[in-house]
Parts: C-alpha cells; sequence; structure tokens
C-alpha cells in the first residue's frame, strides 16, 4: 500500500510544504486484496464510502473520535496505480504510518513530482498542483528520466487526459491567424484585435511573438520552436509574459470592466490558461516549468499601457 499525493509530503517536510496539508486527506494506492484487508479492519469505523469512478474510492472512518478521510485508488490492470503496486520497491523509499496505526510505503520524490507533472496540463486545482510541483522540484537535485519513470508518466498522463480532455480541448495553431482568431475570438468574447493588444504590451520594439516566426510564414499563428529556443532566457519569459498580459486583458478585464479590479489575479488566470488549453508544446512547457519566475515577473503596468492606447486612440475596438 503506498502513501501518495500532497499528504506524502507534508509527512516528509512538515509546514515547510504547507501548514494546510496536516487537515487534508491521505491519497493511497491499494491493491484489491489490501482494499478488503483494510476495510474488514476498519468496518465499524466506516462513516461513508463514495465510489468516484470504476477504481477509486472516497472512504471516510471514525477512530477514537477523529475522523480520518482517504482518497482511495485501486491498482486495475493497465493503470498507473498498478504499476506502482508492481514497482514498489523502486518507486517507494520509506514508511509512514498514519494516526490509525496504518502503515504506508512512501511515494519517492521524483515520482511525486511526476504525479503532480501529470496533472499540469488541465486546470482542475492548477495552482495548488503548479506550486507542489516546483516545490518538489526546488527538492530534486538533477536527474535523468529513467525508462521506468517516463513509462509511469506517460499512463498517468494519459489517465489525466480521460478525466479532463473531453472539456479542456488545447487549440490548433497551424492555422492562419485570421482562421484561428476567429474561433477563439467567439470563446473570449473578443473586443480588440489580439495582436493589436500584443503591440500596446510588447517589451521591444516588435512584440516577442513576431521574433518567433520565419519570413515565409508570418500569416500563421504557429511560432517556431528552434527560434523560441535561441532567445534569452529573459526574452522567453517575457514572451510568455506578453501573451499572459494579452490573455488578462481580453478576457477578463476588457470585457467585465469594474468587475476584475485585482490585474494580478486575472494575469495569473491568464497563465493558468497559457499552462493547460490556450497552448501546446514547447510554449506550454516553458511556462508551466518557470511558472514561479513568470509570476514574479508581473508588472502591473500593462493596463495603465493598455488605457493610454485607448485614450489616445492607438487602439479601437473590431468593427461588428
Amino acid at each position: 500500500m503506498i502513501i501518495i499525493g500532497s499528504k506524502a509530503l507534508y509527512t516528509r517536510f512538515g509546514s515547510e510544504f504547507n501548514e494546510r496539508i496536516q487537515k487534508s486527506d491521505f491519497d493511497v494506492i491499494m491493491s484489491y486484496e489490501d482494499f478488503n484487508h483494510w476495510m474488514e479492519k476498519f468496518n465499524d469505523n466506516i462513516i461513508s464510502m463514495i465510489p468516484r469512478s470504476h477504481n477509486k474510492y472516497n472512504v471516510k472512518i471514525l477512530v477514537n473520535n477523529k475522523k480520518t478521510q482517504f482518497e482511495i485508488e485501486l491498482g486495475f490492470e493497465n493503470t498507473s496505480s498498478l504499476f506502482l503496486l508492481e514497482n514498489k520497491d523502486i518507486v517507494t523509499d520509506s514508511i509512514y504510518t498514519d494516526p490509525n496505526g496504518t502503515q504506508w510505503n512512501m511515494l519517492s520524490l521524483p515520482y511525486l513530482m511526476l504525479m503532480k507533472k501529470s496533472h499540469l496540463y488541465f486546470p482542475v486545482h492548477f495552482e495548488k498542483n503548479i506550486n507542489d510541483y516546483h516545490f518538489i522540484k526546488s527538492k530534486l537535485e538533477e536527474f535523468d528520466l529513467d525508462e521506468k519513470m517516463k513509462h509511469f508518466f506517460k499512463l498517468r498522463k494519459l489517465e489525466a487526459e480521460k478525466r479532463f480532455e473531453e472539456n479542456h480541448n488545447t487549440p490548433n495553431l497551424n492555422v492562419s491567424n485570421e482562421r484561428f482568431f476567429a474561433v477563439s475570438g467567439k470563446a473570449a468574447g473578443r473586443v480588440y484585435i489580439h495582436d493589436d493588444l500584443h503591440e500596446v504590451v510588447k517589451h521591444f520594439e516588435v512584440p516577442i511573438y513576431d521574433m518567433l516566426k520565419y519570413e515565409d510564414k508570418k500569416d500563421l499563428a504557429w511560432c517556431e520552436k528552434d527560434l523560441f529556443n535561441k532567445l534569452p532566457f529573459d526574452y522567453r519569459v517575457k514572451c510568455v509574459q506578453e501573451e499572459a498580459y494579452v490573455i488578462a486583458l481580453e478576457r477578463y478585464i476588457i470585457p467585465q470592466i469594474g468587475e476584475y479590479e485585482d490585474f494580478f489575479w486575472c494575469y495569473k488566470r491568464a497563465l493558468m490558461r497559457i499552462c493547460t488549453t490556450l497552448c501546446s508544446g514547447f510554449f506550454r512547457q516553458f511556462a508551466f516549468e518557470n511558472y514561479p519566475t513568470i509570476v514574479e515577473a508581473y508588472n502591473s503596468s500593462f493596463v495603465d499601457k493598455f488605457q493610454n492606447a485607448v485614450d489616445n486612440k492607438l487602439i479601437k475596438p473590431m468593427e461588428l
């Protein structure tokens, strides 16, 4: 039996990780046989048991007037949970005894990191997951993923996609700007042309995204990975920033004037969308791998730049 998730991190690092985890539930993985034994042991203590899916249960028990909640994942065939159980000696590195006296194998930090990373492609609990992910990274030295780690991550990410992707598809960028923004504009309720907003919030003489397109592909929404990777790190951070500023303006600040007065929240919300469902590939990867740096680089002047452009009629709403 294996303990995973935030509780596993708290048992290692205590309040250095996050004090709120003391009160959180236990995310655990069991074989079907272990599940039956565990249920028999605590049969008289079970308050409720709610199935979440074909192999997941939420179970609450009461022992010595203390309630504990468990999110239990069973290791069924072709699941990442079965992989962990079958490779317990490799993927765990210590033992933890919970307040009810049950002993659990503790998932190692590299596998905890991969588990968190598999959730970062979708908006569900994004801020918690991204903060946990970077906390784990800060505790790990550089290492190369071995084949077992790669296989586990692939399984876990596929499972996340099955749960979330139906409602969270990423857009196709290999189309013309006109076609791409015609589709995304309907979803965003766009008031201004997207590229015009980039001109307003740009850091340099031209928006950085324009540095990422070959001359014969200027009409595509797609940007080139090799050109992005050749940019200095600071430029890459600013590139993501410019996109986040534009998304914050067009999706939150402009359509809902007066409602979203916390511009930093709008920026982080836009950055979350970049890290999950609005972008894909190398750009999304860079955004969530460098999320803390991009958040820290926030500057609220992007709103002032927009207002100045409006006041001086440097930008005009789209014609209906």
